[in-house]
C-alpha cells in the first residue's frame, strides 16, 4: 500500500514548544503508513544547529526556505509563497499540516494553490495574542489592538483554506470560536504531548546539580524555564522574585532561557545575587528536579509546555491564568493561578506555596494525575493519526460519490 505523503510546515527551527510538538508528531507517525517531511525557514543564532539536527533525525526529509521568516516582508513573502507552491506541487503531497502564524498563512495558501486535497493547521498559540502587552505605552497598545484585528481577519481567511483546525487546549478552541475564526466542525483539540520517556526513571544527584549552579541545597529554589520574550514576561518574574525576597530572604530564584529581553532582565536583576540567569539549557528534566516551585508568568500561552513538564515531574506550580493554562492548573487544586501582568499576585502565590509545603505537595500529586497520561506524546500522535485518517476517508468518500 502506498504511503500517505505529509508535509509539515513551520516558520523556523527555533527553540519553543511549537517546534517540540511538531517534531514529536513527525517522529511518532508510523512510517508504514506515512512519509513525513518538514519545511521551515532558516534561522541563524545560538542552538539553531542543534534543532536542525533533531529535525533531520525526526523527518524523512527537511527542506529549508531562506525567505520563510517570522517578520513581515512583502518581497520575501511573495517569493516563498511561490517556492512553497512549486515544491508542494512537485512533491504531490496528500496532506499539508502547518504550524505557527506565518507558516500557517503562507503554507495554507501554497497548499491550496498546489491542489493539495487535505490541509490542517495547528494553533500552538494565536498570532493576535502579542497585543497583550500590559507594560507598553498607550499608543503601543492601540497599535497592538489594530494588529490583533488584522491577524484575526487574516486567520479567518486562512481557516477557510483549512480542512481541520487543531488547538492544543479546549480553552484555546473556545476563544477561536468566540472570535468566529472558523466553523465549529473544523476544530479539534489535540493536547500538546510531552515525551514522558525523558522523565521516566530520572536519576539526578540533586545536591550535585544544585552545587553546579552555586546554589544552596538548604534553601528553597524557585524557577522559571522559558524564552526571555514579551510572551513569557520574564520581567514580571524578576519583580515577583524581589517581592518574595523582601519577605523570605532565604529563597533562591533561577531563570533558564535566552531571548530578546536578556539584557533587560539582567538590568532588572541588578546586583541581586539570589536571582540567577542560567541562559539557554537543553537539560530541562535535570533543572526541574532541583526546583521546589515552578513559576510561569506568561501573558499568553497555548498551553505551556514547560509547565506541563513541571507537573509531570511533580513540582508545585504557580502560573498565570491565561489561555489554556487553567485547563491544566485548577487554583489550589493542581497549582496556584494569578492574573497576567500582576507580579504582586504571583509573589503572593509563591509565598503561599513556600509557607504551605504539605498542601503544595498534595497539589503536585494531583497535577501529575492531571497530565499523565492525558498529555503524553503517544496520545498526541495517535489522535493526529486518527484525524488524518478521518480527513482522508472523507476525501475518499467525496471522490466516490
Amino acid at each position: 500500500m502506498e504511503r500517505v505523503k505529509v508535509l509539515h510546515i513551520i516558520t523556523h527551527l527555533g527553540v519553543g514548544g511549537a517546534l517540540d510538538n511538531t517534531l514529536i508528531t513527525i517522529k511518532g507517525l508510523s512510517r508504514d503508513r506515512y512519509e513525513v517531511d518538514l519545511a521551515a525557514g532558516i534561522l541563524t543564532g545560538n542552538y539553531y544547529e542543534l534543532w536542525q539536527e533533531r529535525a533531520e533525525a525526526c523527518a524523512d526529509k527537511v527542506i529549508l526556505f531562506r525567505d520563510l521568516q517570522r517578520a513581515p516582508h512583502a518581497a520575501k513573502d511573495k517569493r516563498v509563497l511561490q517556492q512553497l507552491t512549486d515544491f508542494i506541487r512537485e512533491r504531490n503531497y496528500d496532506i499539508v499540516h502547518t504550524h505557527t502564524a506565518k507558516a500557517g498563512v503562507i503554507g495554507r495558501i501554497a497548499a491550496k494553490r498546489a491542489g493539495v486535497a487535505t490541509v490542517v493547521h495547528t494553533y500552538h498559540s494565536f498570532g493576535w495574542q502579542d497585543a497583550h502587552d500590559f507594560h507598553a505605552a498607550l499608543w503601543r497598545r492601540s497599535l497592538a489592538h489594530l494588529k490583533r484585528r488584522f491577524y484575526i481577519r487574516l486567520e479567518r481567511y486562512a481557516a477557510g483554506l483549512s480542512d481541520a483546525l487543531v488547538t492544543v487546549s479546549e480553552l484555546n478552541k473556545k476563544e477561536a470560536l468566540e472570535l468566529e475564526v472558523g466553523p465549529a466542525e473544523k476544530f479539534v483539540t489535540i493536547y500538546s504531548g510531552v515525551d514522558l520517556e525523558c522523565f521516566r526513571d530520572l536519576t539526578v544527584d540533586r545536591n550535585s546539580v544544585i552545587r553546579s549552579f552555586e546554589l544552596s541545597s538548604e534553601r528553597p529554589i524557585v524557577g522559571m524555564i522559558g524564552r526571555l520574550s514579551t510572551q513569557k514576561a520574564p520581567l514580571d518574574f524578576v519583580q515577583a522574585a524581589k517581592i518574595v525576597l523582601a519577605r523570605r530572604p532565604d529563597v533562591q530564584f533561577i531563570l533558564a532561557g535566552d531571548g530578546p529581553l536578556e539584557a533587560a532582565v539582567s538590568r532588572a536583576i541588578g546586583a541581586e545575587t539570589r536571582i540567577k540567569m542560567l541562559g539557554f539549557r537543553n537539560d530541562v528534566p535535570k533543572l526541574l528536579s532541583i526546583l521546589d516551585i515552578f513559576v510561569l508568568t506568561s501573558l499568553w500561552e497555548g498551553l505551556g509546555r514547560a509547565l506541563t513538564e513541571a507537573m509531570i515531574v511533580g513540582v508545585p506550580v504557580a502560573a498565570t491564568s491565561v489561555d489554556g493554562i487553567p485547563e491544566l492548573v485548577s487554583h489550589r487544586s493542581t497549582g496556584m493561578l494569578s492574573p497576567p501582568g500582576n507580579p504582586h499576585a504571583m509573589a503572593e502565590n509563591i509565598l503561599w506555596l513556600l509557607d504551605h509545603p504539605k498542601e503544595a505537595q498534595e497539589m503536585s500529586r494531583s497535577a501529575r494525575k492531571r497530565v499523565v497520561p492525558a498529555f503524553s506524546a503517544e496520545r498526541m500522535v495517535e489522535e493526529t493519526d486518527a484525524l488524518y485518517q478521518r480527513l482522508l476517508g472523507q476525501r475518499s468518500a467525496l471522490l466516490t460519490v
